[in-house]
């Protein structure tokens, strides 16, 4: 069985996804950051951007989807 390959993120891709890391961290309480890891975060968006989304404002909302404030 073949290993899947990782994905290329460009360096346009790269910077959104992240100011989505740091937009999507600083929208959350800091009660809430004191519990969650960023990486938590960073695997959200990175798994949604590997998809093919590109979108900024949906790579955010998805990536705090189903956070608990």
């Amino acid at each position: 069985m073949m290993a899947k390959a990782a994905p290329h993120f460009d360096a346009e891709t790269i910077a959104l996804m992240k100011m989505v890391l740091d937009e999507a961290w600083n929208r959350l309480p800091p009660k809430r950051q004191a519990t969650m890891l960023k990486t938590s975060l960073a695997e959200r968006i990175l798994k949604l951007a590997a998809a093919g989304e590109r979108n900024g404002e949906r790579l955010r909302e998805a990536a705090l989807r189903d956070v608990a404030a």
